[in-house]
């Protein structure tokens, strides 16, 4: 494969964030016979999610309300806010949107982006080899543009590396790897999984909730020992896939069963071909966690659909405070892939 100049890369990174940004959704007209106060809880809402109240696209909002009727759960939510008047109100709407979309199977976490970006991706005629790393595919650099896009409105943040990490890998020595791995806790109903300590307090919330949506956060991998992420990576021969020292590493990150009963099926945590890693972001537990995740402290690693880490703002210094000297002191941090 020719290689890809640095000016035709910047220009398909400047093209997706221009339509990310420039790519918003041509709202609906209302149905004849729609109120002025329908047309405004209409347009309140989908501002709330503008605002950050939710990462649900204005189009999917517009059409969605437009065509209420059609959704018992949603008509409901619709005309309680609507006697409601109230910000509360409008935060149910969003929440029963929010089912909505994460339980449809023709909605992706692609979405986000937009229509246009979304649909490109969604359709793009990806060669089974496309997944960073490993055997070259002709398309990985529009791998890399999606996922760089996808962050622009999910940001990463990962607890390995990054100026968010909780933990860095020259930082690591046996007293670390003590202190690390003594904050392991099993993870209830699946205790053959372990967590830090903080991350399975918010996984178990995490789970309840999720479980309230129709949502299962089945646990395929959790911790894993050092030995066992040398290994791996070893093995695999794709750092973009398995890395020797990970979120796992540090008990800070979950690999999420991406299938759903009843609604999705899928191979688990593979990464050939790149078709079905796109199609993972059908997933409901993919899309729960790309709505509600953060709630909860938990981050996405782009790369990989199941993938998430336990990272949320001011943890690092929590999750050294019982070591002693605390965090250790860092110097400037060059943000890594």
């Amino acid at each position: 494969m020719k290689p890809m100049t640095g000016h035709v890369w910047n220009g398909l990174r400047l093209l997706a964030v221009t339509l990310l940004l420039t790519g918003c959704a041509v709202l609906p007209r209302a149905k004849p016979g729609t109120t002025q106060s329908a047309m405004r809880l209409m347009a309140a809402t989908a501002d709330l999610a503008a605002a950050g109240a939710s990462r649900l696209p204005a189009d999917y909002i517009w059409a969605t309300l437009r065509d209420r009727n059609g959704d018992p759960e949603v008509q409901a939510a619709f005309d309680r806010a609507l006697a409601d008047a109230t910000g509360a109100g409008q935060c149910r709407l969003l929440r029963a949107l929010e089912r909505k979309f994460i339980h449809d199977p023709n909605c992706s976490g692609l979405d986000i982006l937009g229509p246009e970006l979304s649909d490109h991706f969604r359709n793009f005629p990806w060669h089974d080899d496309d997944f960073p790393g490993g055997p070259e595919g002709p398309n990985e650099q529009f791998a890399d543009v999606m996922v760089d896009a996808l962050d622009l409105v999910r940001p990463e943040r990962r607890a390995n590396r990054s100026r968010a990490a909780v933990v860095l890998r020259q930082e690591v020595n046996a007293a670390v790897w003590g202190y690390i791995t003594n904050q392991w806790r099993a993870v209830a109903g699946q205790e053959q999984w372990k967590l830090n300590r903080h991350a399975l307090t918010s996984f178990l919330r995490m789970r309840a909730r999720a479980r309230a949506d129709g949502v299962e956060l089945i646990i395929l991998s959790a911790h894993r020992s050092p030995e066992t992420a040398r290994a791996n990576a070893a093995r695999a021969g794709n750092a973009h896939a398995v890395a020797s020292f990970s979120a796992h590493s540090l008990g800070l990150a979950i690999d999420f069963k991406m299938s759903q009963a009843g609604e999705f099926q899928t191979r688990e945590t593979f990464t050939r071909p790149m078709s079905e890693l796109v199609r993972m972001r059908q997933s409901p537990v993919h899309k729960w966690l790309l709505l509600r995740g953060e709630e909860f402290g938990w981050y996405p690693y782009q790369n990989e659909p199941w993938h998430w880490e336990y990272n949320p703002p001011g943890f690092r210094d929590r999750f050294w405070a019982d070591f002693p000297g605390g965090a250790p002191v860092r110097g400037v941090i060059i943000d890594g892939p």
